[in-house]
């Protein structure tokens, strides 16, 4: 550990014009050779010895001091990479498995703005694949579907009927459209309701003054009885 901290600084400085020594993350390291051995044997373990060394000094130079002492039992940089691979695939399991969460939980609220549903439940998908999920595209629509609240129920129904193929943007578009037509049909039902509490309409609307029609007719006045003096 001290010899690759001491080593640090002539790492990078010299990180320009050297090669990375990413073999030695894949090969294995040479086994020691025997003392009349060929000269070539000592040259490839004194030359995986150094590139260990180098890689080991690279990947701890990025890590936080805690990190560092964690690794300092380790004499390989396969070792460290191992150590760091597991524990990251844990947090990348979690991280997946908290996005596939929310996008379960994400219920479209009503008054909700679509695009502004869409905007989260796309963020969620867009999280749960970088997580290494695999999510094709039809299974994608059936997933955003199921976050829509009940007034895209008619639209859903067209589309199970059309299945009509589509990316997530153009499906933003197609529910915005269908809920600008909604919200319009909505305002106009609405100025045809009545207002709680006014006065009902009278079916029998009022002639107006000067408007031809049947005149009433005229009243009869009844004879008196004459009486005898």
């Amino acid at each position: 550990m001290n010899e690759c901290l001491n080593r640090r600084g002539s790492v990078f400085l010299a990180s320009s014009s050297m090669t990375t020594p990413c073999f030695v993350l894949t090969q294995p390291r040479p086994p020691t050779p025997a003392i009349d051995a060929p000269d070539r044997k000592f040259v490839a373990l004194e030359l995986w010895n150094d590139s260990n060394l180098s890689a080991m000094c690279y990947i701890r130079a990025s890590m936080f001091n805690v990190l560092q002492k964690q690794h300092e039992e380790h004499e390989t940089a396969r070792q460290i990479m191992d150590y760091l691979e597991e524990m990251l695939g844990e947090q990348t399991i979690q991280a997946k498995t908290d996005a596939i969460k929310g996008l379960m939980n994400c219920k479209q609220k009503v008054g909700t703005p679509i695009k502004e549903h869409m905007m989260k439940i796309m963020a969620y998908l867009s999280e749960v694949q970088a997580n290494g999920a695999e999510i094709d595209a039809a299974t994608q629509l059936v997933m955003v579907f199921q976050t829509l609240s009940k007034d895209f129920d008619l639209f859903q129904a067209s589309y199970n009927l059309n299945r009509k193929e589509m990316s997530l943007t153009e499906l933003m578009k197609e529910l915005q459209a269908f809920e600008n037509i909604f919200k319009g049909s909505g305002s106009k039902a609405e100025a045809n309701v009545a207002e709680p509490g006014s006065p009902a309409p009278n079916p029998k609307r009022k002639k107006a003054k000067g408007t031809k029609g049947n005149k009433p007719a005229a009243k009869v006045p009844t004879p008196k009885k004459s009486t005898k003096t």
